[in-house]
């Protein structure tokens, strides 16, 4: 299902629901198109291919968060381990959303969901791409131990820059933001680690796009890079800031029950020309009507000119609708204090029952000089959740071996770095390292390098004098760069 045109509230694709570690859905706006995209891994079984940490990934997670000051968050990452603890992406997703609204600052945050990582074994060693967008398309952006966001326009396709830092909670330094801008007319991409650790995903040639994918088509874009991942497993979110955002409307009218019509066809209109999905397309209208009849016929005595101002507006908690007049406010009979009538009894003003009904909040402020009120509807686009891929054809990973070269304290590694091989990896460095003897890694032979590996480095780090040989070309070189491992790289070990 393309969520660009999909049902607005509690959709996922089709049979099926957004499970309950990812956001219920993701908010409208008018300067930032939004889609995500995840897409569950197949089950293992014995003709498949491992996935990079020797089991099917399911820690991949998404979310945006709204923050008050008109910013919006959105984050991708990614959970350690084969199988992680149940509740453990929805423990991060609320750590991360606790430490955002509380902050001051988004560094101030990363070091809260750092400390919480530390603690939590469930946590422990996640990775995590998070990208802050003000209003007028500046950005704040961080990463540990996961790929860096891309930008893709009208000028091709690249990566947000900045420092790579380590894993959460292993003891590396917490992420420090850097800043950038998305200019009108690009969109943001942020994505599973998995797409670019697994074993031929062309790393190391930097993440392409078909030619023929529409550049401000988030939906798109989101179906593309999962593409790249045939056994599911993967998250993906795109920002589109289009080019002319959607701009408030703002109408005024006559006290005239024949501009009702008028009233509700421009409405309608605005509506659609704003991507707002056929079920508020109904109902906003609607409620614009009601309230605008409800000016008519009581705010103004009869044969008194006066004017009828509506506006419309799509914020982050959903579509704003004001109607306002000059005239005064005059309850139902029968209403209660909120101004919504009894429905015992027979009076009049039951159009702001109707209007309650449809919305999810309705305010009503009488004042001497008119009378305003603003309802809201939540209006938002889903989160896709895209079929389980059927397994491929059988893969028989290249064995991993490591072993000692004829130099003391080089090491030399085939074959795949993946969960299975890091327990035999982390003795021999250390046995190498022995007594603070200088190591040096050579994994110019190696066919993947999984996260479990970047996690084996980073606490190896601060324990030992290392070096990594990754040449140029090779598997492991572009993995250590996205990674915050770039510091022990060598191109050869005879220099190492």
């Amino acid at each position: 299902m393309n969520p660009e045109t999909g049902p607005e509230r509690g959709s996922a694709g089709p049979g099926a629901g957004a499970p309950s570690h990812l956001p219920a859905a993701l908010p409208l706006l008018p300067d930032l198109r939004l889609a995500a995209l995840w897409v569950p891994p197949a089950p293992l079984g014995p003709a498949t291919l491992p996935s990079s940490d020797g089991a099917a990934p399911a820690g991949d997670w998404l979310d945006v968060v709204p923050l008050s000051d008109g910013r919006l968050a959105l984050a991708v990452g990614d959970l350690v381990g084969p199988t992680p603890r149940p509740g453990a992406v929805t423990g991060l997703r609320t750590v991360l959303r606790q430490a955002l609204y509380t902050a001051p600052t988004l560094t101030a945050a990363l070091e809260q969901v750092d400390r919480a990582a530390s603690t939590d074994d469930a946590l422990h060693g996640a990775s995590l791409t998070i990208v802050v967008v003000a209003p007028d398309g500046g950005l704040e952006h961080a990463r540990g131990a996961h790929p860096p966001a891309l930008v893709t326009g009208p000028g091709g396709i690249a990566a947000l820059p900045g420092q790579a830092y380590g894993p959460l909670g292993v003891g590396a330094a917490a992420p420090v933001p850097a800043t950038a801008r998305l200019a009108p007319g690009e969109t943001l991409l942020l994505y599973s680690d998995d797409l670019v650790e697994g074993r031929g995903r062309g790393m190391g040639r930097g993440l392409q796009l078909p030619p023929d994918v529409p550049a401000n088509d988030p939906a798109a874009l989101c179906a593309v890079l999962a593409a790249r991942a045939p056994r599911g497993g993967v998250a993906v979110l795109a920002a589109h800031r289009p080019l002319v955002p959607v701009e408030p409307l703002q109408l005024a009218l006559a006290v005239d029950p024949f501009a009702l019509s008028p009233l509700r066809e421009s409405v309608t209109r605005w509506l659609e020309a704003a991507g707002v999905a056929p079920r508020t397309v109904v109902a906003a209208p609607m409620v614009v009507s009601e309230l605008a009849a409800n000016v008519i016929e009581h705010a103004y005595p009869e044969g008194t000119a006066g004017e009828i101002r509506v506006g419309a507006a799509l914020t982050a908690a959903g579509l704003v609708i004001t109607v306002a007049d000059d005239g005064t406010w005059r309850p139902p009979e029968g209403a209660g204090p909120d101004g919504t009538p009894d429905p015992a009894d027979g009076g009049s003003g039951f159009g702001l029952a109707v209007v309650r009904d449809l919305c999810d909040e309705l305010v009503v402020e009488p004042g001497p000089e008119g009378t305003t009120v603003t309802a809201l509807l939540a209006v938002d686009r889903p989160v896709v959740v895209g079929e389980t891929p059927r397994p491929g054809p059988t893969a028989v990973p290249e064995t991993f071996t490591v072993y000692a070269g004829d130099a003391p304290g080089v090491l030399y590694v085939r074959g795949d770095v993946d969960l299975p091989a890091v327990a035999t990896l982390r003795a021999a460095l250390l046995d190498a390292a022995a007594g603070g003897a200088r190591c040096v890694l050579d994994l110019s032979a190696t066919t993947l390098f999984a996260s479990a590996g970047v996690r084996l480095l980073h606490q190896l780090d601060a324990e030992t004098d290392l070096c990594v040989v990754a040449p140029p070309g090779s598997v492991a070189r572009p993995v250590l760069e996205l990674t915050g491992l770039a510091h022990l790289l060598s191109d050869r070990a005879e220099s190492a």
